[in-house]
């Protein structure tokens, strides 16, 4: 017969949580005081920690640089780290914090351990400033807040007013450096070009009077106009190209301030598929310069020349843009608009410097038709192209220059500070309310926590719900604590001592029950427990008297031939004859059986007598099955004790010889695993499980245990122990 499978997984009622509470709240309620005793001394032992904030308006610029475009990108606002919190807490303005303020000597002199004081150094401060500052543009608008944390509140205020306004110059600078870089350029090539000017036209005069030659031939005319178009097209472009390379210095400028990777022209210059698809383009411009001298527009070479070009084009740019995604490994989000910006430059770059090989590749034809002349037309068509190039680049140059002021002083300030830093007079952390919240439910948590662990941890059995669980069996009495008296012969003796008490009517209320559980009332019952200590022995003696009190015959026999423990309950001397001396000797029991109570005629106790060297062989023996057939025609009931179940196999065997067992619990001491192990270990064997008995039961343990008391009065009252 193969043991029940019982479910240990059943969900925790409302009431079980509720029992489980009760029974471990001065766990919970511990656990709690703990939590908020260290929540009260961090409180008021922690460093206050001060807060300063300074806000700035960032004012976007109003041309359409890229750095303009920068500024765009922070006006808009961000829930992520945006471009100004980089730039604001770059490396480079944390260093002209430190350099201000003198933070290395501060926190030196701060220090209390002169060796900790000469590590002190920058790199260590900027880690610190980094971990201190935080930086976050206001939703929808463009002011961007720094604060700062630290518990010096003075330091607090000046590291963010001192970076607001190292911020402020920044942003002024880079704004405004574009367009001084150009006005810069222009102003070195002016007094050059003037120069140049003025030589071309003493050279001119010099060879017109030195030859006497003033006027050029049709021809020479119009190769002029010729090469006087195409120059004004090379100084357009070669100023273009200028500009553009300035363009991407202030870009690279920007991009090593905030530490990120710059890609150099020549890198790009270099590739051979860009040079490839800078020859295509000469060679279709040069083809389409010639076509359209002879051709309609709408002719179709002419449209599939421009529409290559444009497709060269395209893949030029696309080429520069893989060439700097190969070099930066991870473009940051923040400035994608800044490497955009570059690899338009450097596109336009290359470019134009492939329409200025072009324009030049057909203005050497012209050259050479030039050459053809008399030496003095060529000389003076020369001179004259010089003087009329240099004027054009001069006119040119002034007009640049004009613009490029107007567009340095178009640009204000794009950064206001608006609030300044103060001294904050209260610290921010610890927050001492929200600090003494998050403890309490903290507490009550791990509370909690602690409570569901214990629980979990404690595998013994702690109501009857767990012991119906395991065993499919009912609970045949509820036997509840009772002090024993020492005073008395036989203190654990609660039947014959106190037969009236609670504990005293369990028993009898238990024997009641034993012969109520099958359809014929079991005779011969043995009694054990999954292990030592669970109080078998003592249920035993209980339940052989509450029979005999009930004016049945009753035979108590100590079956435990290991550790026999009746002899001491009843205060039996030791002696040398019991069970073993019939088993071996053939003594009749009757000789062997004492009567311990002259009140109690009909209660017997049959003892161990000497302990065998091999229990298990006198037990399996078929002397003792016999002699357990003459005791049952001699007494209406008999108890036998007998070893725990998990200690030997004593009580599987006895057993099988009887009408049934009742298997013993102790409340809070029997393990589950055990208990579970022991039934499985009776039922395999085929011994007959009449019910459980728990023993040792306290409020704690059954909340809802009632028994029946009589006063001094003999009146009788019920009482429940909740």
């Amino acid at each position: 017969m193969q043991p029940e499978q019982e479910n240990f997984e059943e969900e925790l009622s409302f009431e079980d949580i509720i029992k489980i509470f009760k029974k471990r709240f001065w766990w919970f309620f511990l656990t709690v005081v703990i939590t908020a005793v260290i929540t009260l001394i961090y409180i008021f032992t922690a460093t206050p920690i001060y807060e300063a904030s300074a806000t700035i308006k960032v004012e976007p610029s109003s041309t359409s640089s890229p750095i303009g475009d920068l500024f765009g990108m922070q006006a808009g606002g961000s829930s992520e780290i945006s471009t100004e919190v980089e730039l604001i807490k770059s490396r480079r303005n944390l260093q002209k914090v430190i350099e201000e303020l003198d933070l290395v000597e501060y926190y030196k002199n701060k220090a209390d351990d002169p060796e900790a004081a000469k590590e002190i150094d920058t790199n260590k401060i900027i880690k610190s400033l980094s971990e201190i500052i935080s930086v976050s543009p206001v939703k929808d608008t463009n002011i961007v807040r720094i604060t700062v944390k630290n518990e010096d509140p003075e330091l607090a205020k000046n590291i963010a007013n001192t970076l607001a306004e190292i911020y402020n110059e920044l942003l002024k600078s880079l704004s405004k450096n574009e367009y001084t870089v150009r006005v810069e350029f222009i102003q070195t090539q002016i007094p050059q070009i003037k120069e140049d000017l003025d030589n071309a036209e003493k050279a001119l005069r010099e060879f017109k009077e030195n030859n006497n030659v003033f006027l050029l031939n049709e021809e020479a005319k119009t190769l002029l106009d010729f090469l006087l178009t195409y120059d004004k097209q090379l100084n357009t472009y070669n100023i273009q190209i200028e500009e553009s390379r300035a363009r991407i210095d202030i870009l690279n400028e920007l991009l090593q301030k905030v530490d990120e990777e710059i890609i150099t022209s020549e890198t790009i210059t270099i590739n051979p598929i860009v040079s490839q698809l800078k020859n295509k383009i000469i060679d279709y411009k040069v083809e389409l310069a010639g076509l359209i001298e002879t051709r309609s527009p709408d002719d179709p070479r002419i449209i599939e020349l421009r529409e290559r070009l444009n497709e060269a084009e395209q893949q030029l740019k696309n080429q520069i843009e893989t060439i700097v995604s190969s070099k930066v490994k991870t473009i940051n989000p923040e400035y994608k608009d800044i490497y955009t910006s570059l690899i338009e430059e450097q596109t336009k770059v290359q470019v134009l410097t492939s329409t200025i090989s072009s324009i030049k590749k057909l203005r050497n034809e012209y050259q050479t038709q030039i050459n053809t002349l008399p030496a003095l037309e060529q000389q003076l068509m020369e001179l004259q192209r010089n003087l009329k190039v240099k004027e054009e680049l001069y006119i040119l140059m002034l007009n640049k220059l004009e613009e490029a002021k107007i567009a340095e002083a178009g640009v204000i300030g794009t950064a206001d500070i608006i609030d300044k830093a103060y001294i904050p007079e209260n610290p921010v952390e610890p927050n001492k309310t929200l600090t003494a919240a998050i403890g309490g439910v903290l507490g009550i948590f791990l509370g909690i926590l602690v409570v569901f662990i214990i629980e979990f941890m404690d595998k013994t059995i702690k109501d009857e719900e767990e012991i119906k669980r395991i065993i499919k069996k009912p609970v045949l009495g509820r036997i509840p604590r009772f002090e024993q008296d020492p005073e008395m012969k036989h203190p654990e003796l609660i039947v014959k001592n106190n037969p009236v008490s609670p504990s005293a009517e369990s028993y009898k209320l238990l024997s009641t029950n034993i012969d109520f559980v099958s359809a014929e009332k079991p005779k011969i019952i043995t009694v054990s427990s999954p292990g030592p200590g669970e109080g078998k022995s003592l249920t035993a003696a209980n339940l052989a008297l509450s029979y005999a009190t009930n004016g049945l015959k009753t035979l108590l026999l100590d079956a435990d031939m290991r550790r026999p423990r009746l002899e001491k309950i009843f205060k039996i001397p030791r002696q040398n004859f019991g069970v073993l001396n019939h088993i071996m000797r053939d003594v009749p029991y009757e000789r062997l059986i004492q009567t311990p109570f002259e009140e109690f005629p009909d209660f017997h106790i049959f003892p161990v007598g000497p302990i065998p060297p091999n229990p298990t062989a006198i037990l399996t023996s078929k002397k003792f099955q016999q002699l357990i057939e003459d005791m049952k025609k001699d007494y209406d009931k008999i108890i036998i004790d007998l070893p725990p179940v998990l200690v030997a196999g004593d009580a599987s065997i006895v057993t099988k010889y009887t009408d049934g067992m009742i298997l013993l619990i102790r409340a809070e001491t029997t393990v589950k695993p055990s208990l579970k192990i022991a039934y499985e270990n009776l039922v395999t064997s085929g011994a007959q499980v009449l019910g459980t008995v728990v023993n040792d039961i306290t409020e704690k343990s059954n909340s809802y245990y009632y028994y029946y008391y009589y006063t001094q009065d003999g009146t009788k009252k019920k009482k429940s122990k909740k």
